[in-house]
C-alpha cells in the first residue's frame, strides 16, 4: 500500500506548523496511529525536542541532521511529519528520496514549509513536496501593512542571506502589492509609489 504526501506551505505567520500540529494530534488522539516528527537541528528557535508554533502548540519531536538518525524509528511510525521543510536539505539521503522511501513503504507523510524565501525564490525542498504531494494546502497570512491575505515573506533588514533563523523581530507577512513596493523601494533611484 502507498502513503499519502501532503505539502503545507505558504509565508512566514501562516499557521503552517499550527495545521501540522493538528494533524499530528489528530492522528495520535483521534486515530491512534503511531506519528514520527522530524524536525532539522537547525532550528532549536522555541526547543530541540519539540515542535512548537509562533503560537505556543507543541508536540514532541525529533530534532535530526541526518536521516540516518531516524532508521529504527521510521519502521514504527504510521504517519512522518516533518516541520520546516526547507531546511531538510545537505543530509545523508535527498528529503524527496527520503519521502519516496516513506511512501513506498506505505507510511503516510506531511510535511510543512516555507514555499518561498524572502527574495520571493522557491526553496528547492518545498517545491520537491509539492510536486509530489497528493494534497496541497496552501495558507496564507495576513499583511503587516494593510491585513490583507499575504503571500509573502518579507526581510525587516535585507541582506544576502538567504536563511536566517527568526520571528517577527527579522520577517513579516506582506501581501505581493507591499512587498513588491518594499522590494522597488530598495533599489537605488526608485521612487514611492504614489498610491501607497
Amino acid at each position: 500500500m502507498y502513503g499519502k504526501l501532503t505539502a503545507i506551505c505558504g509565508p512566514m505567520f501562516a499557521g503552517k506548523t499550527t495545521e501540522l500540529l493538528k494533524r499530528i494530534l489528530w492522528a495520535r488522539n483521534g486515530e491512534g496511529k503511531e506519528v514520527l516528527v522530524l524536525k532539522t537541528a537547525f532550528d532549536n528557535r522555541y526547543s530541540d525536542t519539540e515542535l512548537v508554533s509562533h503560537d505556543g502548540l507543541s508536540a514532541d519531536a525529533k530534532a535530526i541532521s541526518q536521516f540516518a538518525e531516524v532508521a529504527d524509528l521510521v519502521r514504527d511510525a504510521e504517519m512522518i511529519c516533518l516541520d520546516e521543510i526547507q531546511f531538510f536539505s545537505g543530509m545523508d539521503l535527498d528529503v524527496a528520496d527520503f519521502v519516496s522511501d516513506l511512501l513506498h513503504a506505505g507510511r503516510d507523510v506531511v510535511v510543512a514549509g516555507l514555499d518561498t524565501n524572502w527574495k520571493g525564490e522557491p526553496f528547492a525542498p518545498t517545491a520537491l513536496m509539492m510536486a509530489m504531494a497528493d494534497e496541497v494546502l496552501k495558507l496564507k497570512a495576513h499583511c503587516s501593512i494593510c491585513g490583507q491575505p499575504a503571500q509573502k515573506t518579507f526581510k525587516k533588514h535585507q541582506d544576502d542571506q538567504e536563511i536566517a533563523l527568526g520571528h517577527s523581530d527579522i520577517y513579516e507577512a506582506r501581501c505581493n502589492r507591499h512587498w513588491i513596493i518594499e522590494k522597488h523601494l530598495s533599489k537605488p533611484g526608485s521612487t514611492p509609489d504614489p498610491t501607497g
